[in-house]
């Protein structure tokens, strides 16, 4: 069996009843929800047993909710006997793939996703309260430099580009008054469609700046280690080579632009010098799609729910 790079995803992959079906399958698993929950001092088996999509959309629950989903399909994939290799985290993800590259445990994980969320939604109000209505919306048919090229073109303040998705798709955060007089200028480039999303806050951005030297005291506060697999930085897709580095980046990590168009290009060096299986572990396929969607040839198998791990245990042991 080839090993896995494993790919977490970030906020926006919850659903309600998610890794339901691994915690039946696993005592592990089992045990990971009981962990998990200590750790944010929350019900998480109640959460994903009860919680609609609009209380699952909460910061704290959507995060919660989704590392959980994403550390029970790699345990799952370990009692099966897959081993990993490299490891990397849209936004949120990357401390899932903190916790499978051996920089954190999961105690450790869930604990600072329950600071994390809290300081992101403190920042989200005190930016609301300052500077008025904030928003994102997807670019569709644009690049990152591009998109760029756009905010300075127009003037507009409090708009930033917050997520390099891929070659045609970025997102931008800040003013939702600033991002609607930026559209007309994003489809005369040539932009193809422009979508507002239902997010939270201006994550990514220079918004959240206040939050990362409080971050950063938090996470030093932390227990980590140095890498024991190889993990890739979502912030501007370098290998994460120490404990410091690997705080360092979790810090800035919420006030810079997640750089997934990097991820993949060292996702495709990796996999042009090694036998690896692309998967994305955890609930859903935004990863999967960026990966078909990338332009470098790039298979990335969505394994997270027990029906589809069996599926890929069945067809990787033949």
């Amino acid at each position: 069996m080839a090993p896995i790079l494993a790919l977490y995803p970030g906020q926006g992959s919850q659903s309600p009843g998610m890794a339901l079906d691994l915690h039946q399958a696993s005592k592990q698993v089992k045990e990971l929800f009981s962990l998990a929950s200590e750790a944010a001092h929350t019900d998480l088996y109640g959460l994903l047993s009860t919680a609609g999509e609009e209380d699952l959309k909460q910061t704290r629950n959507a995060q919660l909710a989704i590392t959980l989903a994403s550390r029970s399909a790699y345990l799952r994939l370990r009692e099966h006997g897959y081993a990993f290799k490299a490891h990397s985290g849209f936004s949120l993800g990357e401390l899932a793939a903190y916790a499978g590259g051996g920089i954190i445990d999961d105690f450790t994980l869930f604990s600072i996703i329950e600071k994390r969320a809290a300081l992101m939604d403190e920042m989200s109000e005190k930016a609301t309260k300052t500077y008025g209505e904030l928003g994102m919306a997807a670019i569709i048919g644009l690049g990152f430099a591009q998109v760029q090229d756009a905010i300075k073109a127009s003037n507009l303040d409090g708009v930033y580009p917050s997520n390099d998705n891929g070659p045609a798709q970025v997102v931008v955060a800040g003013l939702a008054a600033s991002i609607t007089l930026l559209k007309p200028v994003l489809m005369e480039m040539g932009a193809k469609r422009v979508i507002p999303l239902k997010v939270s806050g201006p994550f990514h951005t220079p918004f959240m700046e206040e939050a990362t030297d409080s971050f950063l005291a938090f996470l030093e506060t932390q227990t980590f280690c140095d890498p024991k697999e190889l993990v890739i930085s979502s912030v501007d897709g370098s290998i994460i080579s120490t404990k410091e580095d690997a705080r360092k980046h979790l810090a800035r990590q919420l006030a810079y632009p997640v750089r997934w168009t990097a991820v993949l290009a060292k996702v495709k060096e990796l996999t042009a010098s090694n036998t690896l299986s692309i998967a994305e572990v955890g609930y859903g396929t935004v990863l999967s799609g960026l990966c078909k969607n990338s332009g470098l040839d790039l298979v990335c198998r969505s394994l997270g729910t027990e029906s589809a791990i069996q599926e890929f245990a069945k067809e990787t042991t033949i």
